[in-house]
């Protein structure tokens, strides 16, 4: 493992500590509301108020701010220009944060054509808090274009960590806001929590980048400069990302307004589910954005050999760290819902119903991570349409078919075509890199991908018949259940690790292989520096 690689993995592996924290944080939201509220109107309410918050994280943090600011931002870099590049930047910042304004002002004073097309089936008390929560959410909304543009100069700085961190506090806010106000405030409790998580992530985003500006000697441009080259190349690629978004939060509002005329309750229970299958993509997600700038220097320099070996190592290791997780969450997911959620209001045909879902979705997760692989691969090559193309296509066959597969089977339909949908998608990507880019070899990776999924499905049987075995869930509504839950959590999980990783090891899988050597690399410098620590005191 050479050094460069070593250097990667320490920064993905400090991103991923933090991006495990981060949802884990966010998974004690879940928890919190699955306490204090259950699966009752209200969290229906919250989840269509959120919707705005994921849209404008989607629009500004993850997708389109970064993807165009890190390209433009690293060549005026490269050319010794950054002052410069700190002005097109921060310049992009004031174009975009006027419309953001205006429209966070109108929807403030009329939420409602906002709750209508998001939910049109929410009604009575539904209804009116989901607009309380469209009217107080979208001002913390438009505080994103600031983290966008912040999020992307950081990644061209190589500063992968204050993004999570910040997702990491703002969750914490609002879980101290529904344990410590829930019971008197109710639904308010939710509002002065994002309120107060919006707040704090732009301060941190501020605090940050200060002194890399005045270390670049730049000013901020207090007029709007739309003529400048740079700003007009962040504009020119950021424009199909914007219709990529757009396709991709309109599915997301297909899947909320079809659930949205279920009984109540629905989106609830959907979104607890969906929540969970963030768990899968933690680990992989954070090395994705680690070597977002490697593939983008790569397709620059040094394309083909080298372009394709860097995707095919990147892809090789997602799949690995993805495909096992996600059979071992299926095998196990009804001791993880009630572990999680089975408490306070929340219900065991509530547990039932989600761990449903969850099983579901999940099936998708490997999918959802390889396809975010694979758009970072794309935007690298600075290629944005295609993203847009296969988002129409996600989008197109969700407004066709959700709304009828919903009325005739409910939520269970819904998920498992969400699930196998993602699968289509992410085949029809990797077939096109390869043929386009030559940055994957099919062949190798697909059966790479077979032969981890078998081992991970062998893997995941034997730890459900001995987390089974061990102590079954059931009974009354009690700590022990809990207690049965996280019994067999455990039992299952230390049986598919030692499966797994005992026969990888035999099979001497390179990404086992890295991997144990790197926490052998990591171990033994932490032995040199407590040896030295020890040396120094005496």
């Amino acid at each position: 493992m050479s050094r460069n690689h070593y250097a990667t993995a320490r920064a993905a592996a400090t991103l991923s500590g933090l991006a495990v924290l981060s949802p884990l944080a966010g998974l004690a939201v879940e928890i919190a509301l699955a306490w204090r509220f259950g699966a009752s109107p209200t969290v229906d309410a919250f989840r269509i108020g959120m919707l705005l918050l994921v849209f404008g994280q989607q629009l500004f943090v993850i997708q389109i701010l970064p993807h165009a600011v890190v390209p433009v931002f690293a060549e005026y870099r490269g050319r010794g220009q950054e002052k410069e590049a700190w002005h097109v930047a921060l310049s992009v910042a004031n174009l975009l944060l006027v419309p953001a304004i205006l429209f966070s002002v109108l929807v403030f004073f009329h939420p409602e054509p906002i709750v209508g097309l998001l939910a049109p089936g929410l009604a009575g008390e539904a209804r009116e808090t989901a607009a309380v929560f469209v009217r107080w959410f979208v001002p913390a909304a438009s505080l994103l274009v600031w983290n966008g543009v912040a999020a992307g100069v950081l990644y061209a700085h190589r500063v992968f960590w204050l993004p999570p961190a910040t997702q990491l506090a703002g969750n914490v806010a609002i879980v101290l806001s529904i344990l410590s106000l829930g019971r008197t405030l109710g639904a308010a409790s939710l509002v002065l929590g994002v309120m107060i998580s919006a707040v704090i992530s732009a301060m941190l985003y501020l605090v940050k980048c200060i002194p890399l500006v005045r270390q670049a000697g730049a000013l901020f441009p207090w007029k709007l400069d739309p003529t400048h080259p740079g700003v007009r190349r962040m504009l020119t690629l950021a424009l199909p990302l914007l219709g990529t978004v757009l396709l991709g939060q309109w599915a997301a509002i297909v899947i909320n307004r079809v659930l949205s005329e279920l009984p109540p309750g629905s989106l609830a229970l959907f979104g607890y589910a969906w929540k969970l299958c963030l768990v899968v993509s933690v680990a992989p997600l954070a090395l994705a954005i680690v070597l977002f700038p490697r593939f983008a220097e790569t397709h620059q320099s040094l394309p083909g050999e080298e372009f394709r070996g860097i995707c095919m190592r990147a892809m090789r290791m997602a799949l690995f760290i993805a495909i096992p997780l996600a059979c071992l969450l299926y095998a196990l997911r009804s001791q993880v819902v009630v572990l999680l959620f089975e408490r306070g209001a929340f219900s065991a045909e509530a547990s039932e119903t989600v761990a449903r879902l969850f099983g579901l979705l999940v099936i998708g997760a490997p999918a959802a991570v390889a396809l975010a692989y694979m758009e970072k691969i794309t935007y690298a090559a600075q290629n944005t349409w295609i993203p847009a193309c296969y988002q129409l296509a996600t989008a197109l066959l969700l407004t066709l078919f959700a709304p009828v597969l919903t009325v005739s089977s409910g939520a269970d339909r819904l998920a498992l075509f969400y699930s196998s949908l993602v699968w289509l998608i992410a085949g029809g990507l990797a077939l096109w890199l390869s043929l386009r880019y030559r940055a994957l070899s099919l062949g190798p990776l697909v059966l790479f991908a077979v032969r981890i999924f078998l081992l991970a499905l062998l893997s995941a049987w034997l730890a459900q018949r001995v987390a089974v075995l061990s102590l079954g869930v059931g009974g009354s509504r009690d700590f022990s259940v809990g207690f049965a839950a996280a019994e067999g959590l455990a039992v299952g999980s230390g049986t598919f690790c030692g499966v797994f990783f005992g026969v990888a090891l035999g099979w001497e899988i390179p990404e086992v292989i890295e991997g144990r050597d790197y926490l052998f690399w990591q171990g033994r410098n932490i032995a040199s520096k407590l040896h030295d620590f020890v040396l120094g005191r005496t």
